[in-house]
């Protein structure tokens, strides 16, 4: 499902304008993918479509295009206090501005993820609980900044592992994502078949479906798929520093991933 969602978004991206358009009825916006009322001087009804956020001030008579986001859009939802968050592919999670009626970029470091939903509780407001496309729950603990798994935040339980993130954070965050959650979507890398993203390393890929000894080597030697892939020998990064960061990747994997790891991951697909 993950990647046919990623084929309609590369269709729908053909669609993006940043131009005016004129109010639709509610048979003409595409498919709704979430929606939200925001009790706020009058009812007003906001709608995550296929082609953008969308918003109605005559109880969904009519709608109009929030311009600037006519992207395919996967989520809107009102928490307990009031707040609206949406989350829009390469724009990440936004939070609408009641009184301007405005969209403020909260995060946009979720990588290869997108939200399917987003809850939150009055007790304990500035928790976020969202669920991504794989079924896997993450957590914000300052109103959507930052997130980490339901677990907790990362933490090495090895020393190789703590030099591996060390290394990683110099090295690779800046492409394959915190915590290994891989590159943020942009309208580049949707629309270009000759843009190749920096996947995931987590659990979420296929980082899993290669040996030790096959991801030490791509780390030292780079990628003949791509040049972004440097070779990491190169840059003063050792035999030793390579199996350090394949232990912290690994670290990021569940027990399935490290049971089905290398040829063997055919038998777990």
């Amino acid at each position: 499902m993950h990647y046919i969602f990623l084929i309609v978004v590369i269709s729908l991206l053909g669609f993006y304008s940043p131009g005016h358009s004129a109010g639709i009825s509610a048979e003409q916006l595409s498919r709704i993918n979430g929606l939200a009322i925001v009790d706020n001087e009058g009812e007003q009804y906001i709608a995550a479509t296929d082609k953008g956020l969308y918003h109605s001030d005559d109880h969904g008579r009519s709608w109009e295009a929030y311009e600037g986001y006519r992207l395919p859009t996967t989520l809107v939802t009102t928490t307990p206090q009031g707040r609206v968050y949406a989350f829009v592919i390469t724009k990440g999670l936004l939070q609408l501005n009641s009184e301007s009626n405005q969209w403020l970029e909260v995060s946009n470091q979720f990588g290869s993820q997108f939200l399917r939903q987003l809850s939150a509780t009055n007790r304990t407001p500035a928790r976020l609980i969202a669920l991504n496309q794989h079924g896997k729950l993450i957590v914000s603990e300052n109103h959507g900044s930052d997130w980490h798994n339901l677990a907790g935040p990362y933490v090495a339980t090895t020393p190789e592992e703590a030099r591996g993130q060390d290394l990683y954070v110099k090295k690779c965050q800046s492409c394959h994502g915190k915590d290994g959650v891989g590159e943020n979507y942009s309208i580049q890398s949707l629309s270009s078949k000759e843009y190749i993203i920096a996947p995931a390393l987590n659990a979420s890929a296929h980082a899993w479906h290669h040996t030790d000894e096959a991801l030490a080597k791509t780390i030292l030697d780079g990628s003949p798929r791509t040049p972004r892939m440097v070779a990491w020998k190169n840059s003063e990064v050792s035999t030793e520093d390579a199996h350090d960061l394949v232990a912290y990747i690994k670290s990021l994997w569940t027990r399935r991933e490290l049971d089905c790891q290398g040829p063997k991951h055919m038998q777990c697909m």
